[in-house]
């Protein structure tokens, strides 16, 4: 188990169990009412990693505070959170010096990336609707499809429980507020349940600016972020329903977002803006074939429509991404583990319109793979294999991936693992004419070969893990000038990426006012393996080698307070090392006071960088809010 629980068996698996346990015991089988199954790694992939470097970010942990997805992430070792300043930016994510376009990011199990690249903007998942995240750190093809070059990222909304309610209003800086509510019926074999939440920030914060950085000892100026305004929200529905043996799951999402663009502080954009929205819509049905094989069917589609609105020369774009695919999986629980095999087909059409032209673009997809969860020596030893095949419009590929852990003594156990997984060029990058970028159709696929092992103690004193890991990605997509002043995609990009990541988790010490501490800690070395000698053997641009998260809380049930450090080391702006972005260090801290038990009634205050040190920036050269003041109260059931 990981701090908060990783599952290590997928839920096929476990479902078997309990079934067996029930036919085992020889009696009558009186109907028993089962609580929801998330699945929670394996919706429409081959299934969760049992042997994979993985955390779960368990969002209760973090209850009452205005936290979305790329903040719960970060508090996880081995990623780089790119956050473009405040609520409603943009936010991407990158696992082990991967791009972003090299994480595969899903939402209970459906993938978000879509066909015109970029990388998957994490502001765009309402964070009321969060029950956890999963981060998953390697070359993790095999498990999750193409794409998953330095891991994966599943967040798992919250679950359909009759009776559960709650209800909560936030305001605070920067003429913050926002709202959001859900509940949940039900009855005998069935659950349903709605949320709906809402966002909205003026993104108007003051921060110290260096017009002349090549300048020593010149003068900061104080300016006012303008044009920074957010306003995001959504509704999610969820229900399950037993059928005869079996057991029919149903999601819709609907999510929107409407945000300014004031552009970098040495080219602001007073005028630019955007609006974008998502929906997805899921149907899952798991049935016992047997005793030991459970059947797994699946149909799922997501639409996405981007609306950007550029001040000349770079002109307005409209995006429109439509896909869709059915997925079938069988899990065998033979004697010595759980084998998983499966196969899925779908497609996926992109329509872009802007200064050059409207496009259409489409291509199916088509998948199989075969996955094993091996338990030897009365389960003290585990391997896990697992291989899969992609075929992605005219691209194709396998992946693989091996790993093994070993419970060698009492808490203590050892794991390791290595993959190869490999990414299929994007739309963008192979026919998009977009501004100053020009599109290349004889692009190949992104490749990486990562390895990794770790030293693990858990046990009732919580959770510790000290692991190294090398990662090299290959034929990595780089633009380069071209003609007319313009950048163009080639396969010239090469990196070697190395490094240690701890993490620590302690559970509450009742005796001491529900002491609890969490620690995670990166270290990564990065190096430009390719290209002009000037870049050759630098830190590869926008990876700080250092950083560091650390919680300490108190919780004495009526009341509780938590105090973050956040440390993000040096890193670099280009690829020649001449554009650095300092390090930088923020804390924040926070409390809670319960007012009422019976419904739950609490109050919560918040305070982002609490020191005020306007000076921070993202690994861009964005400014990043000053101190930030929220308050959240909050209803629910207990």
């Amino acid at each position: 188990m990981s701090p908060q629980g990783f599952p290590r068996r997928s839920a096929a698996a476990l479902a078997l169990c309990l079934w067996q346990a029930a036919r085992a015991s020889g009696a009558e089988e009186p109907p028993v009412e089962l609580p929801e199954v998330v699945v929670p790694l394996s919706r429409g992939e081959a299934g969760a990693d049992p042997t994979g470097s993985a955390t779960v970010v368990d969002a209760r942990r973090f209850e009452g505070e205005a936290k979305g997805v790329a903040e719960l992430v970060a508090t996880s070792p081995g990623v780089a959170i790119r956050d473009y300043g405040g609520l409603g930016r943009l936010a991407t994510v990158s696992i082990r010096g991967s791009t972003a376009d090299g994480v595969r990011v899903l939402l209970d199990g459906l993938p978000l990336n879509t066909a015109a690249g970029g990388g998957v903007d994490l502001s765009t998942i309402p964070r009321h609707w969060i029950d956890r995240i999963e981060v998953v750190r390697g070359a993790e093809g095999a498990h999750y499809g193409t794409g998953a070059l330095g891991g994966v990222v599943n967040v798992i909304t919250r679950p359909a429980v009759a009776g559960n309610w709650s209800a909560q209003a936030t305001g605070g800086s920067f003429l913050t507020f926002g709202g959001a509510a859900d509940g949940a019926i039900g009855g005998a074999g069935w659950a349903g349940m709605a949320a709906a939440s809402f966002d909205s920030t003026s993104g108007r914060f003051e921060y110290l600016f260096d017009d002349r950085p090549a300048v020593p000892g010149n003068a900061l100026q104080l300016r006012l972020r303008e044009n920074n305004a957010a306003r995001l929200g959504g509704v999610l529905l969820k229900a399950w329903r037993t059928l005869g043996q079996g057991r029919l799951d149903l999601m819709g999402q609907a999510s929107f977002g409407w945000r300014q663009l004031p552009g970098w502080p040495y080219a602001l954009t007073p005028n630019d803006l955007q609006q974008e929205g998502r929906g997805t819509l899921s149907g899952r049905y798991a049935l016992p074939l047997a005793s030991s094989l459970t059947l797994s069917t699946e149909i799922a589609g997501r639409l996405e429509g981007l609306d950007v609105r550029l001040a000349p020369p770079s002109g307005s774009t409209q995006q429109t991404d439509l896909a869709g695919g059915a997925r079938v999986q069988l899990a065998w629980a033979h004697p010595l583990g759980t084998l998983t095999t499966g196969a899925s087909l779908g497609g996926e059409r992109l329509w872009a319109e802007g200064t050059a032209g409207a496009a259409q673009h489409s291509r199916a997809d088509f998948a199989v793979w075969a996955a094993d969860d091996l338990a030897l020596l009365s389960g003290a030893l585990r391997i896990g294999p697992a291989l899969r095949f992609d075929a992605v419009g005219a691209y194709s590929g396998l992946s693989g991936k091996l790993g093994a852990s070993w419970r060698f003594a009492g808490p203590f156990s050892a794991r390791a693992s290595a993959g190869r997984s490999f990414r299929a060029p994007s739309f963008g990058e192979l026919y998009l004419q977009q501004g100053l970028l020009e599109p290349n159709p004889l692009l190949q696929p992104e490749e990486a070969w990562s390895a990794d092992a770790a030293l693990v103690a858990e046990g009732a004193l919580g959770y510790a893990s000290l692991g190294g890991f090398a990662s090299l990605y290959r034929n990595l997509i780089v633009y380069e000038p071209a003609s007319f002043d313009r950048l163009k995609p080639f396969n010239d990009g090469k990196a070697f990426m190395g490094g240690l990541e701890v993490e620590l988790a302690s559970a509450p010490w009742r005796e001491a006012l529900g002491l609890s501490a969490a620690l995670s800690y990166t270290f990564l070395a990065s190096e430009n393996l390719k290209g002009e000698e000037a870049v050759l053997g630098k830190q590869v641009p926008h990876q700080p080698r250092h950083r560091l998260y650390a919680r300490l809380g108190v919780d004495v049930q009526r009341a509780g307070a938590h105090l973050e450090a956040q440390v993000v080391g040096l890193q670099y702006q280009d690829a020649r090392n001449l554009l650095p972005i300092p390090a930088a260090f923020a804390m924040n801290m926070g409390a809670f006071l319960r007012v009422l038990d019976e419904p739950d009634v609490r109050v919560f205050l918040e305070v982002k960088n609490l020191l005020d040190d306007r000076t921070l920036q993202n690994g861009f050269g964005y400014p990043l809010p000053g101190r930030t003041l929220l308050f959240t109260v909050r209803f629910g059931s207990t």
